[in-house]
């Protein structure tokens, strides 16, 4: 079975109709403050001080979408605007259609607290902290229900929720195979006590955690110092020492957005995979490594072969995936390739062409726990 491990399903601002929720995610009300909202007064949200950032704008081209509503002037019956029906109609579209792909890991966006543990509001230009995206896990959770057969519930929480452990387990047992987290935007320190206590139940049930290292470029970079990958190298150095460590996937192999971009996370994470942690349950994906600023890294993981068995296939979609720098690679397919319309199937389809050991697609479906938990209760 492939698998895409890297895929989001964020919307504007949508109140859905989700009647099962967690115990920690209560149902959003529409009369919030239109001026300061929280985030979790929605099911699914962005901030406009996200939507003004060029890879959104990039995306909503890309995705032929309308422009967003004014947060302060959103009030629809039935919960969806424009922009967000729109949104679904694409999500729709590109991740039903037919290709190597079988299952996508759909993945909530916890919001973001404060090292007191608080959750801010949205954040407006020039805002310190706050979350650019969030998604409940009670929505993913309703849409893995609803289509067993295509999606896998990739939870979130944040770590310095006041009962995080027991979320965690929580979200692990009604079928999370993953935990997400992109600590330089959710404020994650992995030497905080509460992190690492998170890491320990994730150990402790066998749930891997995806998380975000090196430049990011969708989301505000809010806490620089939570950049690298080293923290969380040194986190787990310990936890493996005490037989604790959880399976960890580093996204995008912890890749810098420009082509000569800063470098060092890529390169220590690589130095770890081959090297001490070259028998421990450390991988990255390869979300998005067909766009463009990033094709480089993605030839270079190519031609390190022995590397594979430690890289899983992602797409980060709705992140384009662009094959013009990959032209000459791709030879005689190419034309092929490009004509197909979802971009993660013509993701996959790609890197299966350029080479990539088997090993890539397939290892999700032996890594992840719960893959087939809501296929059995269809």
């Amino acid at each position: 079975m492939i698998i895409d491990v890297h895929c989001h399903h964020t919307f504007t601002r949508l109140r859905a109709a989700v009647t099962d929720r967690f115990r920690f995610e209560p149902a959003p009300t529409a009369d919030a403050s239109p001026d300061r909202p929280r985030p979790t007064d929605y099911d699914s949200c962005v901030s406009d001080r996200a939507l003004r950032r060029p890879a959104w704008r990039i995306a909503r081209w890309g995705l032929r979408l309308p422009p967003p509503a004014d947060a302060r002037t959103v009030s629809v019956p039935d919960g969806w605007t424009e922009l967000d029906r729109a949104l679904a109609q694409r999500y729709e579209a590109h991740l039903f259609a037919a290709g190597p792909i079988e299952r996508f890991v759909l993945l909530a966006f916890d919001a973001v607290y404060d090292d007191e543990g608080r959750c801010p509001p949205l954040p407006a230009p020039g805002d310190r902290l706050g979350s650019d995206i969030y998604t409940s896990n009670s929505l993913i959770r309703d849409l893995c229900r609803r289509f067993p057969q295509r999606f896998l519930f990739g939870a979130s929480v944040h770590p310095y929720r006041r009962d995080a452990v027991e979320c965690v387990e929580e979200v692990f047992t009604a079928g999370a195979c993953l935990l997400k987290w992109i600590p330089l935007h959710h404020n994650v320190n992995f030497a905080d006590p509460r992190t690492v206590a998170v890491l320990r139940k994730c150990a402790a049930l066998g749930l891997p955690l995806l998380v975000h290292c090196g430049d990011e470029y969708s989301l505000t970079t809010q806490r620089p110092q939570y950049r690298s990958v080293q923290p969380l190298l040194t986190a787990l150095r310990v936890l493996r020492r005490q037989d604790a460590m959880p399976c960890v996937i580093v996204a995008h192999a912890a890749t810098p957005v420009p082509p000569l971009g800063d470098r060092d996370s890529h390169r220590a994470l690589l130095k770890a995979l081959r090297g001490e942690f070259a028998d421990a349950p450390l991988y990255s994906d390869i979300a998005a490594l067909t766009a463009w600023p990033k094709v480089g890294y993605l030839r270079r993981l190519l031609r390190m072969p022995e590397l594979h068995a430690h890289l899983l296939f992602g797409t980060d979609f709705p992140v384009p995936t662009g094959l013009c720098r990959l032209r000459r690679d791709l030879g005689p397919s190419y034309a092929r390739l490009a004509a197909i319309r979802s971009w993660p199937q013509r993701a996959a389809a790609a890197c299966r062409v350029l080479g990539f050991n088997e090993i890539v697609f397939h290892r999700a479906a032996e890594l992840l726990p719960n893959v087939d938990y809501f296929a059995r209760r269809a």
